[in-house]
């Protein structure tokens, strides 16, 4: 079996990103790998901007330093909640697609496994707002463990 050293876990503060977080934990330390998480930043600017095709509107005012200043605080309480022992980075990686700026960073990052949460949805929920997990699953540059959130077990 491959000895997975790199782990990359996308998160976004979701219970689905803990769970992979919790789980990709007790893998990295048994396995002696490193943990990377990644949280992606969508641009508001740029969401704004994909929301008015053909118009030249200015965007809201938004202060995108203050945004990725709270993201980086609050991943660095993430870390620091866990048990010491393990070698942890933070990312925060500008994306305008969420799947391909993850499957990117694994890429950059010579990710050999991705863990990343899953909300299990399914019907209409899944055909309307589709799938993060799914679309890196698809073209991911390395296995991918999805983990589903407590609730959706059972």
């Amino acid at each position: 079996m491959k000895r997975y050293q790199t782990i990359v876990i996308p998160y976004d503060f979701s219970e689905h990103a803990q769970a992979a977080l919790d789980e990709a934990y007790e893998l990295a330390r048994d396995l002696e790998a490193e943990l990377h998480l990644v949280h992606v930043l969508w641009s508001p600017h740029a969401a704004y901007a994909l929301g008015s095709p053909g118009m030249v509107v200015a965007p809201p005012p938004v202060d995108v330093a203050a945004i990725r200043e709270h993201a980086e605080e609050s991943l660095k309480e993430v870390v620091d909640g866990l048990e010491g022992g393990l070698t942890v980075h933070t990312h925060i990686i500008d994306g305008l697609n969420v799947a391909d700026a993850i499957r990117a960073s694994a890429a950059e990052l010579g990710a050999d496994l991705i863990v990343m949460g899953t909300h299990g949805r399914t019907g209409l929920a899944h055909a309307f707002l589709g799938s993060v997990t799914e679309r890196v699953l698809r073209r991911a540059p390395c296995p991918v463990l999805t983990v589903r959130g407590e609730e959706d077990k059972g």
